[in-house]
């Protein structure tokens, strides 16, 4: 059994901001939670206000790893502001609400940079973090802006992380970008104060659904209920898109072409996906 190394370590003991979301696609996630068939079915929600989500790159790996994430399995308490990142990008929710959410999956820059950053980089609205939250509708708020800081997870939602193909084999990786020694708060997503962060063998054979790396993984999350029309390109029409890239939705201007092997799939009336052709 491969070594677990502690950098997603110490328990996160203030808030920062971050966007959310939420989707549902019913695939295993690329935390290896499920099956080549589907998800597990406590991913839709694993107790009364404990759900699963996709984290942004810098909450699933700082390294850049998309299986396997050295995020995957860290819990975080998000508590709602009441506010939507910007007007006509979602009504918000009640302020002061609050859910548990572990991470089970990447939502990838690549074709959901309106909503999720690189690592030390911001999304659209100016915040560094986001997360999507698999549900099948609004689990508290239409795409709110919440307070989040790491807890330790409930006792169902460690023995559910436990199932996972990718429990104990977590990649190894540094503190997640920019939540380590920030003292004030910001509302462009910086820390309210400090947090900090968790050690990758490839799968045998796990269903390709969106994200291509070495190891093959299965799904990566993307956000269904993005009110705000999605992030424009000025990729040429004419082009074709790359697997799991952009190729539709709501005032999308880029390419709508899938390379060979991949169709194009509508997630949401703002986002249309490459998919495999075989999925």
């Amino acid at each position: 059994m491969k070594l677990v190394f502690l950098s997603f370590g110490a328990l996160a003991s203030a808030a920062s901001l971050a966007t959310t979301t939420h989707y549902y696609d019913g695939q295993e996630g690329a935390c290896g939670c499920g099956t080549s068939s589907g998800a597990d079915p406590w991913q839709l929600g694993i107790s009364d206000n404990v759900y699963t989500a996709a984290g942004s790159q810098a909450l699933f790996d700082t390294s850049g790893s998309s299986w396997c994430g050295a995020g995957c399995g860290t819990c975080y308490n998000l508590t709602s502001t009441g506010s939507s990142p910007c007007d006509g990008c979602g009504t918000g929710g009640v302020a002061g609400d609050s859910i548990i959410v572990m991470v089970t999956n990447l939502c990838p820059y690549n074709g959901n940079q309106q909503w999720c950053p690189q690592p030390g980089s911001k999304n659209e609205y100016g915040y560094s973090y986001h997360f999507d939250i698999m549900a099948q509708s609004e689990v508290f708020g239409n795409n709110v802006v919440v307070e989040f800081e790491q807890v330790t997870c409930p006792g169902q939602a460690k023995s559910d992380w436990e199932t996972c193909v990718c429990y104990d084999q977590t990649s190894t990786d540094t503190t997640t970008v920019g939540l380590t020694s920030a003292t004030s708060a910001s509302p462009q997503g910086e820390p309210v104060s400090s947090t900090s962060t968790k050690a990758v063998t490839a799968p045998t054979s796990l269903a390709e659904t969106t994200v291509v790396t070495s190891a093959t993984p299965t799904s990566v999350a993307l956000p269904s209920s993005c009110d705000a029309s999605p992030s424009k390109t000025s990729t040429s029409p004419d082009s074709v898109q790359t697997l799991y890239g952009q190729c539709g939705g709501r005032n999308w201007i880029g390419a709508t072409a899938c390379e060979s092997g991949s169709t194009c799939k509508v997630q949401n009336p703002y986002y249309s996906q490459c998919v495999n052709s075989s999925a």
